[in-house]
């Protein structure tokens, strides 16, 4: 599993942070991996799989009755589990509404600029590479991949404009409800 040697030393070394006891988030990192295996849902990211079956396990650990009844069960808020931000709900949400931007942004090219395009940035063909696949001049191949550069930036700059846009009303709503 590809995501186990990616994940093991983050995800563990989230887990030893809460628990403090290495043998044991060891033994729960493994069982994270176990219980990972046994999805037979697709996955759309292995990371937030793995943070989520931890954070449960977390909260199995400090449910039963002889860890609650000691020091540890101070430690048991929600914040503590919470996975990083790049990883919570809405950050996923937003990146999959900036990848949609974007794709639609490249699907709207006219067709033989998007077909350079992707040859060239997704496809990784040099542009002598993607000249020679397509027929026409290398000085064709520039026009067309700087017109879908310029295309991708202005997306990009209205989706940026977009967003601090609204986390500035996201602000001044927080404020104002105090």
């Amino acid at each position: 599993m590809p995501a186990f040697e990616k994940y093991y030393t983050e995800l563990y070394r989230f887990i030893n942070r809460k628990l403090r006891d290495r043998e044991h988030a060891e033994d729960m990192a493994q069982e994270t991996f176990i219980r990972a295996l046994t999805v037979t849902q697709p996955i759309r990211s292995h990371r937030s799989l793995l943070y989520r079956i931890a954070r449960n396990l977390l909260v199995d650990h400090y449910r039963r009755p002889d860890i609650a009844s000691g020091d540890a069960a101070d430690e048991t808020d929600a914040e503590q589990f919470a996975a990083p931000s790049y990883l919570q709900p809405y950050e996923l949400i937003e990146e999959n509404q900036y990848t949609e931007l974007m794709t639609r942004t490249i699907e709207g090219l006219p067709p033989r600029c998007r077909e350079a395009f992707i040859l060239h940035r997704f496809d990784g063909l040099s542009q002598k590479e993607v000249a020679h696949q397509m027929g026409i001049s290398i000085n064709m191949v520039e026009k067309h991949i700087i017109r879908a550069m310029l295309a991708c930036r202005n997306s990009n700059d209205i989706w940026q404009q977009e967003h601090s846009g609204q986390q500035a009303r996201d602000k001044n709503k927080d404020g104002l409800d105090e």
